[in-house]
């Protein structure tokens, strides 16, 4: 394995030399590079791959500032520690866009500094390459564990980065892309040849996303899918989603519910109708809005999975079994979804199957038709 590369940027050199002699008692399984103003530094970063940089802000020729500027215009991001004898919490709101990963305030505290290389080196060292699995389905698993770090995808000369604080997403870069052209671009299944890397680091990144990660993809998934539709018409490429308010007849789903309620009786324990645009219930039997959420997550998830898999597509509806007897009947229909969550010890799972549901599919579609 390479050895790790460190570049420390100083115009101080007995800093630089104390710094050099503080990382070599560390370990001697680093390779240290040293510069002494921030034109230097960028020559070096242009040569070499650097795992870390203990940056001086304070320079002559070109400051740490600029090369922290130069970086991000660059699209490069690169965990970088601040060498400064300046009030930290000024700084912090000013580099939060950088790849900031900790400040360390001048006389140096030695033994802080040991410890803080050694975990964002472990932390690099121990990045997880993935393959096997759809870029929406890292998100989720990252998500769930309330992960922080970088997701980083290269595709040929392109990278772009994923930013997840605590399993959020907070930003996203490709390109000067808008987030969601971003998202569907790193999402496109055209693009095989991706390389995923993953570095669990505290990256600092300003939240920029006020959004749920379910709410990202499908609005992400939606524009991809219009950007190639629009491609293979000849037409431009859309800038955004536009989402379009509609009048909807709620009388015509309260009948289905009302259908269902004569049809199934009190095995019909709670159902929901909404709608992706609103993401709202729009109507419902003992309705929750957090399933609605949920099923729309599940929806979105298997579909990716198939996809990504080059398996059938879902059908129109699907089911889960759940403990108690209970059953879970979700129809997708577009915008549209309508969920039910069915005691099946009171009523015929068959009668369920063979008669209930593929009449609750026509109508449902036929309600959202007219």
């Amino acid at each position: 394995m390479d050895k790790q590369t460190i570049l420390v940027v100083d115009d101080e050199k007995k800093v630089v030399e104390l710094l050099k002699e503080t990382i070599k008692k560390i370990s001697n399984s680093y390779r240290i590079l040293a510069a002494y103003n921030g034109k230097e530094a960028l020559e070096v970063i242009e040569k070499e791959k650097v795992d870390l940089l203990l940056l001086d802000i304070k320079m002559p020729v070109m400051s740490g500032v600029q090369v922290l500027t130069e970086l991000h215009n660059r699209k490069m991001w690169l965990p970088t520690m601040i060498l400064t004898a300046y009030n930290v919490k000024e700084m912090e709101a000013e580099f939060q866009e950088f790849g900031i990963v900790d400040y360390l305030t001048k006389p140096l505290d030695l033994v802080h500094l040991k410890k803080r290389i050694e975990e964002v080196l472990k932390n690099r060292e121990q990045k997880d390459s993935i393959s096997g699995m759809s870029l929406a389905a890292i998100l989720q698993v990252l998500e769930m564990e309330q992960r922080t770090g970088i997701i980083s995808i290269k595709m040929g000369d392109k990278t772009g980065r994923i930013f997840f604080k605590e399993g959020r997403v907070v930003d996203i870069e490709a390109g000067g892309l808008s987030v969601e052209e971003a998202l569907g671009y790193l999402l496109d299944h055209t693009n095989k040849n991706k390389e995923i890397s993953i570095e669990y680091l505290n990256h600092r990144r300003t939240e920029k996303i006020n959004k749920s990660l379910t709410e990202i993809l499908l609005e992400a998934s939606r524009l991809l899918d219009e950007d190639k539709n629009k491609q293979a018409d000849g037409e431009e490429l859309v800038d955004a989603i536009q989402i379009k308010e509609e009048k909807i007849d709620i009388q015509k789903f309260d009948d289905l519910i009302e259908s269902l309620k004569e049809d199934i009786g009190e095995a019909l324990l709670s159902t929901e109708v909404w709608n992706l645009s609103g993401g709202e219930v729009i109507t419902g039997f003992n309705p929750r809005e957090d399933v609605c959420d949920l099923f729309t997550q599940i929806t979105f998830y298997v579909n990716e999975a198939l996809s990504t898999s080059e398996y059938p597509e879902l059908g129109k509806y699907y089911i889960l079994h759940l403990e108690g007897g209970k059953i879970s009947v979700t129809i997708p229909a577009g915008e549209f979804f309508w969920g039910m969550l069915i005691d099946s010890k009171k009523t015929p799972l068959g009668f369920l199957l063979k008669v209930i549901l593929s009449k609750l599919v026509s109508a449902f579609e036929e309600a959202i038709a007219s």
